[in-house]
């Protein structure tokens, strides 16, 4: 009797299971049938486990490369992680650091929905000036000779958050190598109408379009064709000009983490500083805000440019023996002496582009 119980209850349970099973199958096949259709070249949304696992990985990367010392730049784009992984494996090829624009607003799949006109991509790509927001930005760009600039196809263009990207830095001197990722559309005119938001002085290379379906090999064949700047090759040095009243100065400046950090500051906007006199053979003033330093024991003469405590800017007519970050050296002091007088003077610091 206790068997026949059991393979009864046994039975129920089987069919249980099946009906459960059922139900949620057609769930499942419910909400697939009822999704917005996607439309050629439009990126698919990630769920919310991908995207989180895609940031931790651009974490994880970018802490690796922070500290390389690369001179060449990965910076890219990517709602989906098709562009991420392009990416990333051309960071493997050369060995650049990664950076990943990311929006401060995220794209939801609403806003990526091509058919619908009224949605945020689709209003953003018909607006030539729409430039969303970054959350963070790039230090110490000024290393980096080589950037390689990465981003979906939108519309036969780049995102526009691209443009807001060349617009926060005062590129100069530097080449940029666009790729891009879509379903069929090349890289078109997408990469012209970035270039004209540069100045003359940055080279542009041939861009390269990468489909979904792309290889690492494909990528490796296409960074290995190019004519990449040589890393070893003679570096000029970085020129700041120093405006004291009507007189325009230039310096050479050093290599270090204070610079590198001032440099970073000057990309954004001149600096520029309320100088006093002391002691008869310097001027100084507060930058408003704390430099790495690099301290050593310094004799100066005129000319030099260096950090004191961290935040204050000293320029020398004269000489002095302290412990220092050194900053620069004016390039030629004709007229030098004569411009800082003797009283208080407004020095505006910027970068000689």
């Amino acid at each position: 009797m206790r068997r026949l119980i059991a393979l009864f209850l046994s039975a129920c349970m089987t069919i249980l299971l099946t009906a459960c099973g059922a139900g949620n199958t057609g769930a499942l096949s419910e909400a697939e049938n009822s999704a917005v259709p996607v439309a050629e070249d439009q990126p698919e949304t990630e769920s919310e486990t991908e995207q989180q696992e895609a940031e931790a990985l651009t974490e994880e990367v970018a802490d690796e490369t922070v500290d390389s010392g690369s001179h060449i730049l990965v910076a890219y784009f990517s709602c989906t992680g098709t562009t991420e992984q392009i990416a990333q494996w051309i960071v493997g090829e050369t060995g650049a650091d990664s950076y990943q624009i990311v929006p401060e607003t995220p794209y939801t799949e609403e806003d990526l929905n091509y058919n619908d006109s009224s949605s945020r991509t689709t209003q953003e790509q018909a607006d030539d000036s729409a430039r969303p927001a970054i959350s963070g930005g790039v230090e110490n760009m000024a290393q980096y000779d080589v950037i390689f600039l990465g981003y979906p196809i939108w519309y036969g263009q780049a995102p526009r958050i691209i443009s807001t990207f060349l617009e926060s830095y005062a590129f100069s001197g530097v080449t940029i190598i666009p790729f891009c990722t879509s379903h069929s559309s090349g890289i078109g005119s997408s990469a012209e109408n970035l270039h004209v938001l540069c100045s003359d002085t940055v080279t542009w290379l041939d861009g390269q379009r990468f489909s979904g379906d792309a290889t690492e090999s494909d990528v490796a064949e296409w960074v290995g064709s190019l004519a990449l700047p040589n890393e070893n090759a003679e570096v000029k040095p970085v020129k700041m000009k120093v405006q004291i009243g009507d007189s325009v100065f230039t310096a050479t400046l050093e290599e270090n983490d204070a610079v590198n950090a001032l440099v970073a500051v000057m990309e954004e906007a001149p600096v520029v500083v309320e100088m006093s006199d002391y002691s008869g053979f310097e001027k100084v003033g507060s930058l408003g805000a704390s430099l790495p330093t690099g301290d050593s024991q310094t004799t100066t003469r005129a000319g030099d440019i260096v950090l004191y405590n961290g935040s204050q800017i000293v320029i020398f007519y004269g000489s002095n023996s302290w412990s220092y970050t050194r900053l620069g050296r004016i390039d030629d002091l004709t007229g030098w002496e004569e411009a800082l007088g003797d009283g208080d003077v407004t020095v505006t610091f910027s970068l000689d582009r």
